[in-house]
This record gives structure tokens, C-alpha cells and sequence, in this order.
């Protein structure tokens, strides 16, 4: 095979993806490679209701329409646009799999109104706007409908009177960062200048679950090109391949594409998966919001784990002591909600916090926060610095004495004195499997009765983790993202 030829619509995101693609194929192909865009259905209808009027793949099957006219060996979709039922004519490989998140872009002076309106016309997007109060100060949330590439959207929000933000896929944001300037300077420094006007809310998907395949790049070619076969196959993520497959078999359930407002994604942590999944069943009509651990091996359940509950659980008080340091114009990773006074937190420039419980509890004070490490730790997909918009390095806000290895400056604002209660001392002697929220409650824990380290154990996939498993092999040690998917799996 001497030459081939790429087709892909001819957006400034589907360039770069192209490029993407092609820097792809020239590890392994050394032959000539041509590139053709053109507009899609979805490109040239720039209405609301363009699903409804051509049906799923509207930004897809004109092209794949072209493939099979051979017009082009191979075409670059976004993963997320393709149809969860494709034809049998084509086969289908996946680049690595980029950061799946939505981003919520609400314009800087739009930030403390106390009703926003956010434009989208996915309906998943329309349905996570119900869920947005738990996570955002403001009190409501409507949206209005809006088309076009992604300056495009952008620009038309900043102009615009009638709207406050936008929902982008992060992928796609991290992708014009990183190569839209080589592709197109123009428009990436358009991109840029309208980009810097809005603060950045990036959601976590626990709550919400982005697009089935989001953050994918697909290339599509002909089931009888053998000699193509062998090319992309040896470029082909398998991993990411099959979590986008995993996805779309998920949504095909209620027939798959765009117009559901269902979210699912799988997740990676420590070499397990985990499902999220929220929207409507169709055929029910009523809403769902599951999460599921994948390849969570078969735990035999145990009548007593430790807690036994959290509200009778106490192995420490918290001291806290003055905040004194100044938090303007910082990035901030808050662990807990205590002992944080909002007239010093609510300076932060970026504000993220361990897991959502701690967000909501921000919330309901009025703090805005921008992200949150989901309960995954700190080396969760870390942010760049293009949201954070600061060079320094990110501070901690923890317990005193905390030496555990952090990406963080730690900055104390309470110290941990041991304290356990009754109640407390009872259930660790009694309990046969125990979950960890804290390596400092560990180290306690195994002072008082140290046969724990022969019993079975779990935590959390961040900090906690690193440290336990330097003690408890790492195949002994079960892993999961809350205490009450603990207790769901282990708690007869």
C-alpha cells in the first residue's frame, strides 16, 4: 500500500483530531497520506432538531457513506458521534482514550447570578442541569439550545445577552491546548481570547456521566482492506477500544445516539473499572443513577466490618488552629469542609476538594468549587495549568504532621489527637474486614490490635492506598471509591 487517503469533517477539533490520527499512522506507515474534509449533515444543519429530522450520526454517516464508495480509505470520527449499531462493511480502532469529563463554562460575570443559563442541545446536558444546584452555588438552571464548532459556541455565549455557559467536552478543550496552534493559529488564539472570559466548573463523573465513547477518537475503514488492517490495528488502544465498547453496549440498551439523556462512563482506577451510568430509561420512564465495579472480584461477605456505621465512628479529634496565609489568587485542594472559613476559602482562584461529599458540603455554604479528584486521590487526571491560570504550586489544605508524599504544598489548619470512643473500640475487636479512610487511622488501629494486618483490608485508591499497601501486599488489599460501596460488597 503505497498511499492513503483520510477523510474527516472539516472543523477546527476534527483537524486536530485528524492530525492526531495521522501522526498515528506515520509510526507505522511510511508511505504518502493525503487528507480531504468536508461538512457533515450535522455541520451543514446547525438546527436544534437536526437528530430528529436525520437521526443518529448526523456528524458521521455522510462520511462513512464516502468510505464505502471509495472515495477514502479511512475516515477520523469522534468516537462519541458514531451510531452504537455500525455497519458490518466497517471495522472501527480507537487512539488512547483522553479525560472523558464535561466542562461547564459559565461567563465570569455571569458567575453570581442566582438563576444561569446554559446552553447545550444534548439532552443528557439538559438533564444533568437539574443536578447542577448540589454542585454550584447558583439556585437555578435552564437551557437554551446552541449549535456550531467549538470557538464558535464559545464566542456566541460571550456575546450573547441571553446566555451565562456552555457545556464542552474536556477532551476537546485539552486537545485545542495542546495542538490547536500548530494547526490553525488563528482560530486557536480566537479560541483562547474567548476561553479566558469564563470560569471553568470541571464535573465529576461520578455524577455526571459523560457521553458513551467521550474523549475517543475512532477510525473507521472498509472490512475487506486487509492491507489497512494490519496498519491500524498495530496503533489501536485496546483498553480504550474496549471501555468506549463497554459504553456504547450500555447505551444501546435504550437504542443508543445522542438524543437520550443518558450518561456512562468507565472509569479506571488501580487496574479495576468502574461503570458510571445516569439518565432515563426509555422504556420505563424513570431515572437511574448506578455505579459498578466491573472486575471487583467475588469478596466473601463478613457479618461484622469496621465502621460497623459512620455515625458512632471516632479515632481522633480535630484541633483546628487559625488559617492565617492568605488564599487569593491560589489552587487550593481542600480535604475537608471543617475549620475553613468562607470569607478566606472563597478567595481561592481554583478550588478543588478529595470527593464530592466535601464539595456539596461547599456548596451549601455558597463556595464555588471548580473540581474534584472524585474519590480516585491525587494523582487523578491532574488539572492543567490553562484552567488553573497560576504557576504556583498548588497548596493542600490537610492536618499537621501530614507527611504523606503529595503533588500538594501542604498547609495545616487542624492537628488529629487520638480519641476513640467506646463504641468505637468495641467494633474494631470485633470486626473481621476493614475499611480505611485515612492512613493515620490505620496506623492507630493496627497499635490497638495488630492481627489486623492479617485480615482482610480496603480503602480508597489515593493517598490512603499508597501508604497501606506498603505494609499489606497490594493483592490483599481491596480497593474501593467509598465506604459505602465497602459496606455494599463486604457487609452480609
Amino acid at each position: 500500500m503505497k498511499e492513503i487517503k483520510v477523510l474527516s469533517r472539516s472543523s477546527f477539533l476534527a483537524q486536530i483530531q485528524t492530525h492526531l490520527a495521522i501522526s498515528k499512522i506515520k509510526t507505522i506507515f511510511k508511505g504518502s497520506i493525503s487528507t480531504h474534509f468536508t461538512d457533515s449533515i450535522g455541520d451543514t444543519d446547525t438546527s436544534s432538531k437536526a437528530w430528529e429530522k436525520h437521526g443518529f450520526g448526523v456528524f458521521t454517516n455522510s462520511l462513512s457513506k464516502q468510505l464505502h464508495l471509495n472515495k477514502a480509505d479511512l475516515v477520523v470520527h469522534s468516537f462519541k458521534d458514531l451510531p452504537v449499531k455500525n455497519s458490518k462493511k466497517s471495522k472501527f480502532i480507537c487512539l488512547n482514550r483522553d479525560d472523558p469529563r464535561d466542562v461547564l463554562l459559565v461567563k465570569k460575570k455571569s458567575i453570581r447570578k442566582p438563576s444561569l443559563t446554559i446552553a447545550t442541545s444534548s439532552p443528557r446536558r439538559k438533564f444533568y442541569l437539574r443536578h447542577l444546584g448540589d454542585f454550584l452555588p447558583n439556585k437555578k438552571f435552564k437551557s437554551n439550545s446552541i449549535r456550531g464548532n467549538i470557538t464558535t459556541r464559545l464566542e456566541k455565549i460571550i456575546l450573547s445577552t441571553k446566555h451565562d455557559g456552555v457545556f464542552m467536552a474536556k477532551a476537546a478543550i485539552d486537545r485545542v491546548f495542546q495542538y490547536g496552534q500548530k494547526i490553525n493559529n488563528q482560530e486557536f488564539q480566537n479560541f483562547k481570547k474567548y476561553f479566558n472570559q469564563f470560569e471553568y466548573i470541571i464535573l465529576p463523573l461520578s455524577n455526571f456521566p459523560a457521553a458513551a465513547a467521550q474523549g475517543c477518537i475512532a477510525i473507521e475503514y472498509s472490512a475487506k482492506n486487509k492491507k489497512l488492517d494490519t496498519i491500524l490495528e498495530s496503533i489501536n488502544d485496546p483498553h480504550a477500544y474496549h471501555q468506549a465498547q463497554l459504553e456504547r453496549k450500555f447505551l444501546s440498551r435504550w437504542g443508543g445516539g445522542c438524543a437520550l439523556d443518558i450518561g456512562v462512563t468507565v472509569e479506571n482506577f488501580l487496574d479495576q473499572q468502574i461503570l458510571f451510568a445516569r439518565g432515563k430509561d426509555e422504556y420505563t420512564k424513570k431515572y437511574f443513577h448506578d455505579r459498578k465495579y466491573l472486575s471487583k472480584s467475588k469478596t466473601k461477605k463478613v457479618k461484622h466490618i469496621f465502621p460497623a456505621n459512620l455515625k458512632t465512628y471516632k479515632m481522633f479529634n480535630r484541633e483546628p488552629f487559625p488559617l492565617k496565609k492568605d488564599l487569593s489568587d491560589k489552587h487550593i485542594l481542600a480535604t475537608r469542609t471543617e475549620y475553613l472559613p468562607k470569607s478566606k476559602i472563597s478567595k481561592a482562584r481554583f478550588l478543588g476538594t478529595a470527593g464530592v461529599t466535601s464539595w456539596r458540603k461547599f456548596n451549601q455554604t455558597g463556595v464555588k468549587i471548580n473540581y474534584s479528584f472524585d474519590g480516585f486521590g491525587e494523582k487523578y487526571r491532574p488539572i492543567e495549568s490553562y484552567y488553573i491560570q497560576s504557576k504556583l504550586k498548588p497548596l493542600k489544605l490537610t492536618y499537621e504532621k501530614n507527611k504523606i508524599s503529595s503533588t500538594f504544598q501542604p498547609l495545616a489548619h487542624y492537628q488529629l489527637v487520638p480519641s476513640l470512643n467506646e463504641q468505637t473500640i468495641d467494633n474494631l475487636f470485633l470486626a473481621e474486614s476493614f475499611y480505611w479512610m485515612s492512613y493515620s487511622a490505620f496506623k492507630l488501629a493496627i497499635q490497638l490490635r495488630p492481627d489486623i494486618l492479617n485480615k482482610k483490608n480496603a480503602c480508597g485508591p489515593g493517598n490512603t492506598y499508597q501508604e497501606i499497601s506498603k505494609i499489606i501486599p497490594k493483592e490483599q488489599l481491596n480497593v474501593y471509591l467509598s465506604y459505602e460501596d465497602f459496606k455494599k460488597y463486604e457487609l452480609k
